[in-house]
C-alpha cells in the first residue's frame, strides 16, 4: 500500500485498496514529499489519539465530579442529622442541668430544715415535739433522728 493511499485511508476512513487497483496515473512523488505525508499522517494519528484520551480523562473527570456531589450531598444529609440530634442533646442536657440545680437547691433546703429542727431537740426537747420534731412521744410517733446527716 502506497504512502497516498494510507494517507486517505487514514483521513477519510476508507480501506486502502490493494496496490494493484491502485491508481497508477498520479505522479510520482519524491523521497522528501513521502516524508511529509508519512509526518502529516502521523501526526493527524497522533491528534486523534490525543484528542481520545483527553475526551477519557474528561469522560473520568465528569465521573468523579458526579461521585464527589453525591458523595458530598450524603455527607451533608449526615451533618444535618448529627447536628439536629447534637441540638436535641444540648436541650435535654440544659434541662437535665436545671432539673440538677432545682434539685441540689431542695435538698440544701431540707439539710437546713433537718438541721435546725435537730439544733431545736438538742436545745429543747419539748419545743422538738411541738414542731413535729423527731423524738418519739407519747403518742407514740417514731424517732426520725436517724435521718438527720
Amino acid at each position: 500500500m502506497s504512502v497516498s493511499q494510507e494517507f486517505l485511508a487514514a483521513l477519510e476512513g476508507w480501506e486502502a485498496r490493494p496496490p494493484a487497483e491502485a491508481v497508477r496515473s498520479g505522479p510520482v512523488m519524491s523521497a522528501e514529499e513521502e516524508r511529509r505525508l508519512k509526518r502529516m499522517i502521523s501526526n493527524r494519528e497522533s491528534a486523534r489519539r490525543s484528542r481520545m484520551r483527553k475526551q477519557r480523562q474528561l469522560e473520568g473527570l465528569r465521573n468523579q465530579l458526579n461521585r464527589l456531589k453525591s458523595e458530598n450531598r450524603d455527607l451533608s444529609k449526615r451533618m444535618g442529622t448529627v447536628v439536629h440530634y447534637c441540638q436535641l442533646f444540648r436541650l435535654d442536657n440544659d434541662r437535665l442541668r436545671s432539673e440538677s440545680d432545682l434539685l441540689r437547691r431542695r435538698l440544701a433546703k431540707i439539710h437546713r430544715i433537718l438541721f435546725y429542727r435537730q439544733l431545736q431537740r438538742l436545745v429543747s426537747p419539748t419545743s422538738a415535739a411541738l414542731c413535729g420534731g423527731f423524738l418519739s412521744g407519747a403518742g407514740g410517733e417514731p424517732n426520725y433522728s436517724s435521718l438527720i446527716v
